[in-house]
């Protein structure tokens, strides 16, 4: 039998864009390596950062990283927020892309394998992977949670228009524009999105642009 574990959580998924293909070409010497050198360096960096917050913790199913919090406080909120703001810029620096979003509610996981079900997950799963660029998102749970909490996600670097997504709803799903505050310079992530984008199949060139033209439309600056 299995045992369940119930969370009542913060829950945000992510997942590595072109992970199929790293696969495929993980036979090769130079593929398999430079996967294993990315994944090793995300999750010491995701065990780094989850073990300055108590309760917090995180779990890897195939290309998919998912990270809890404790419980569904406000000040839980704010940490995997940081979390999940650091960890995509820290890993566009290296090149390396990911897509992630953050929801909220009941997840069941697992006691002693690699399972998990729940509508907090499926929903964070779901708007993961419907994203049609590299970037982070709040789902409609999330938004809604935050603001019957009397905090406004506007206000912490999110925007509400033009949602990248290929096919789910965006009504109440707001996009990380990738910056805190302002700044009196370009957005350092966009040279190195213009180089992964160089190097990226065809097919997935356009996410690249998306998320480079998302940036600039987004982005703030001190004499604005």
């Amino acid at each position: 039998m299995i045992s369940w574990e119930k969370r009542d959580t913060w829950v945000a998924v992510y997942d590595v864009l072109g992970f199929k293909n790293l696969v495929r070409g993980a036979d090769q010497d130079f593929p398999l390596a430079l996967l294993t050198l990315n994944l090793s360096e995300l999750l010491e960096w995701i065990q780094n950062e989850v073990e300055d917050f108590d309760g917090f913790e995180y779990m890897v199913i195939s290309d998919m990283i998912i990270l809890f919090s404790p419980d569904v406080e406000p000040i839980s909120y704010s940490r995997i927020l940081l979390i999940c703001k650091q960890l995509i810029n820290h890993f566009i620096y290296k090149q390396f892309p990911l897509r992630g979003a953050i929801s909220i509610g009941t997840t069941f996981a697992a006691e002693d394998r690699p399972i998990l079900i729940g509508p907090a997950f499926v929903e964070a799963y779901e708007y993961c992977e419907d994203q049609d660029w590299i970037g982070l998102l709040l789902t409609p749970s999330a938004t809604k949670a935050i603001r019957n909490a009397g905090l406004e996600p506007l206000r912490h670097d999110f925007v509400s228009d033009e949602i990248p997504l290929r096919n789910l709803e965006s009504e109440n799903v707001l996009a990380y524009r990738f910056q805190g505050g302002a700044a009196n310079f370009d957005s350092p992530l966009l040279s190195r999105l213009e180089q992964m984008r160089h190097f990226a199949p065809d097919e997935a060139k356009e996410k690249y642009s998306r998320t480079m033209d998302f940036i600039k439309k987004h982005y703030k600056y001190l004499t604005d």
